[in-house]
């Protein structure tokens, strides 16, 4: 019966144990992922300005070459 007790008690323990470490690691994910999008939507707006001159002078410059 002791030796019952202790083998429940272990597989609780352990148990808790790892739903404790999932708990914090998808914490932990979840914070990572938030920080990632921040900086994604940043670079995004630092970037589409750029990006856009591009494709406008590219236009211009193919306008040209056809016109010749």
């Amino acid at each position: 019966m002791l030796i019952k007790q202790a083998l429940v008690g272990s597989i609780t323990t352990l148990s808790l144990g790892a739903i404790t470490w999932m708990t914090v690691t998808l914490i932990s994910v979840d914070k990572r992922t938030a920080v990632m999008s921040v900086k994604i939507e940043q670079n995004n707006a630092m970037l589409k300005p750029l990006w856009e001159d591009f494709i406008r002078r590219s236009a211009s410059y193919e306008q040209a070459a056809i016109k010749k």
